[in-house]
């Protein structure tokens, strides 16, 4: 499929890869598509690209092409994202403008714009597991450790903003089967903090989250769609990595 993103990846701009990889996609143990993804380095900083394509049994099929830029400290500068389900098709640029986020989304002949704040310590949330990497290259997590930090969630049906806050907490470090075998690896908890609902105030409420295993250099493993362990959503089934700068040990 020729690819729908509007910035093309020249050879001029590539200085060397980084890592690639595949992630196989499930739903409700079901296999249901894939996402192909390669991280290289430029003398910019950083640009992930990938190809997100869920099928049947999954109940919303649908593709994403995907470019983001970072930071050579792993931060995200700017991601662009063409959406299409069906014959509808979706263009939306995202990028931060100093400590300023801004984004334009087209679809149906129809343009809407959004803007908001985007401070050092926020992160961007997007439908891949590569930006689980992106905030862990940023952080370090100790067992029990955790970091909470305010995040952009971007998604359907417009690719938009939602303004959350996020809690990280390394609950579990043993051996996992990967693909190359086996390998150090630490499992997190992903939830989202909520005002407490109880009159007295006291802590936050939290929506269920999820889970995933990470290795060393924070690559994600496996990801779940609940906060244990079982029923896998994204499987990591091919992975190549270079010694060029190499991905971080923040995991």
């Amino acid at each position: 499929m020729a690819s729908h993103l509007s910035i093309p990846l020249g050879p001029a701009l590539v200085q060397g890869p980084v890592a690639a990889g595949r992630y196989v996609a499930h739903h409700h143990g079901r296999e249901c598509g894939a996402e192909r993804w390669r991280i290289v380095s430029t003398a910019a900083g950083l640009v992930a690209t990938g190809e997100h394509l869920l099928e049947s049994p999954h109940p919303f099929p649908n593709r994403q092409e995907w470019r983001a830029t970072l930071t050579h400290d792993w931060r995200v500068t700017g991601l662009e994202i063409h959406w299409s389900v069906g014959e509808q098709q979706l263009h939306a640029v995202h990028g931060a403008d100093g400590a300023r986020w801004r984004a334009r989304f087209e679809y149906g002949g129809q343009t809407r714009e959004q803007h908001g704040d985007y401070p050092d310590v926020c992160e961007v949330d997007y439908v891949s597991p590569l930006f689980n990497t992106f905030y862990l290259a940023r952080r370090d997590f100790a067992l029990e450790g955790e970091h909470e930090f305010p995040v952009l969630r971007i998604g359907p049906p417009w690719m938009a903003v939602s303004p959350e806050r996020m809690r990280v907490r390394c609950v579990e470090r043993g051996q996992f089967e990967t693909v190359g075998g086996r390998v150090e690896a630490k499992r997190y908890l992903v939830c989202l903090p909520r005002p407490a609902t109880d009159i007295g105030g006291g802590h936050a409420d939290e929506d269920e989250g999820y889970t995933f295993w990470a290795d060393r250099q924070g690559i994600v493993l496996e990801s779940f769609e609940g906060p244990e362990p079982v029923g896998p959503w994204m499987k990591l089934v091919e992975y190549s990595s270079q010694p060029l700068g190499g991905l971080p040990g923040g995991a």
